[in-house]
């Protein structure tokens, strides 16, 4: 059927109608109670019924609510103020919608600008979309994103996102930059670069190009190119292309390796620390061992038990616990636990445990106490001042 024009309600039930001029106007409701199809442009004060609708063109209503497991498909741009589809939603064009809902699947080929999004399975922004808030039950796609709040149960993939808060249940990828205040990942993160306030994931988190943040808590893996934040918690292992700087704490588990310097007011590692140069404010602790090219320095510095130190160690307090090895040490106050190996020590203060050895020098200002059976190449010296550190 050819038409214009209507001055009430339509009632579609398998219907085509060609429109007329190139749109239909409606000036009441559209049924559509089995599947129709317009051939043009659609304009109506609003849309309802359980049959599915294909638009090619334009569509235009204040609102539409189809029921029943049916879809709305629209080639042009649609416009509304609430659509509800329990099925699914394509968009050839511009997508502009105060509040969309739909059951299944909803693909916006166009750019989008939508206030309020619940979309049951998969969204597919393939352009830009602005939105308020965002709830998708399983995958989200999109190009570029800037909205408020993001709730995914399954993953995000995306060019770019500027975001207040993200979460995301299972895996989040950003190709491009991540502006985010607050991300929440149960599982993986990937992201190009970018500014994140907060981060807990669950699983990974992996960046190729420099991350700022303020604070990082991560169960399981981190691997960035740099990073310059407040503070870093990783339950398992933390790789760092090039350097590190954090106003706060860094906290790792198992291994931290660091392909530049790192910097913090203190670093806690429980297994291996590998850095060309570590520098912590405070305390500097690791428990397996501890190898810079440049040296550590630090207020206090303790190395766990049977731990073995590459680099000058610089500190104020110095232990190496038992059955240790290490190069040269510099301390105000230093403590060597029994069976320690050092090449050279450097100390106002010495306390060198039973069965301990020194192959080098070792120099002192202040007191020095040996236990038994200590292996001494040389004789101490007791200097006026010692070298200075390398850090």
């Amino acid at each position: 059927m050819t038409i214009s024009e209507v001055d009430g309600d339509l009632l579609l039930e398998g219907s085509t109608l060609v429109a007329e001029g190139g749109t239909v106007v409606v000036g009441g409701d559209l049924v559509v109670n089995r599947r129709s199809s317009v051939k043009g442009n659609l304009k109506a004060e609003s849309i309802r019924g359980d049959g599915d609708l294909e638009v090619q063109g334009d569509l235009e209503a204040e609102d539409v609510k189809l029921d029943n497991g049916a879809s709305l498909t629209v080639s042009g741009n649609l416009r509304a103020e609430d659509v509800e589809i329990p099925n699914s939603l394509s968009v050839g064009g511009d997508t502009q919608v105060e509040d969309l809902r739909v059951g299944g699947t909803a693909v916006l080929t166009g750019p989008a600008s939508v206030e309020d999004v619940r979309v049951g399975g998969t969204l597919r922004a393939l352009q830009s979309m602005k939105s308020e808030d965002i709830s998708v039950g399983g995958t989200f796609e999109v190009k570029s994103l800037v909205c408020e709040d993001v709730n995914v149960g399954g993953s995000l993939r995306a060019d770019s996102v500027e975001a207040e808060d993200v979460n995301v249940g299972g895996m989040v990828r950003i190709s491009g930059e991540a502006k985010i205040e607050d991300l929440v990942v149960g599982g993986t993160v990937e992201i190009g670069k970018g500014r994140i306030e907060e981060v807990r994931v669950g699983g990974t988190l992996k960046s190729a190009g420099e991350l700022a943040f303020e604070r990082i808590d991560v169960g399981g893996e981190v691997d960035i190119e740099s990073g310059k934040g407040e503070r870093i918690s990783v339950g398992g292992v933390l790789q760092v292309v090039k350097g590190l700087e954090l106003d706060d704490d860094l906290s790792v588990g198992g291994r931290a390796k660091i392909g530049g310097a790192v910097k913090a007011n203190s670093i806690d590692v429980g297994g291996m620390l590998e850095a060309a140069r570590a520098t912590a404010d405070e305390r500097l602790s690791v428990g397996g061992a501890l190898t810079t090219l440049e040296g550590s320095k630090a207020s206090e510095i303790d190395v766990g038990r049977r731990a073995r130190v590459k680099g000058a160690v610089i500190g104020e307090v110095v232990k190496i616990r038992e059955g240790s090895d290490a190069e040269d040490i510099y301390a105000e106050e230093l403590r060597l636990d029994d069976g320690c190996a050092v090449r050279n020590i450097y100390a106002q203060k010495a306390e060198i445990g039973d069965g301990c050895s020194v192959s080098g020098r070792l120099l002192y200002t202040g007191d020095l106490r040996l236990g038994k059976d200590v292996r001494l190449a040389s004789q101490p010296e007791k200097v006026s001042s010692l070298p200075n550190p390398p850090v």
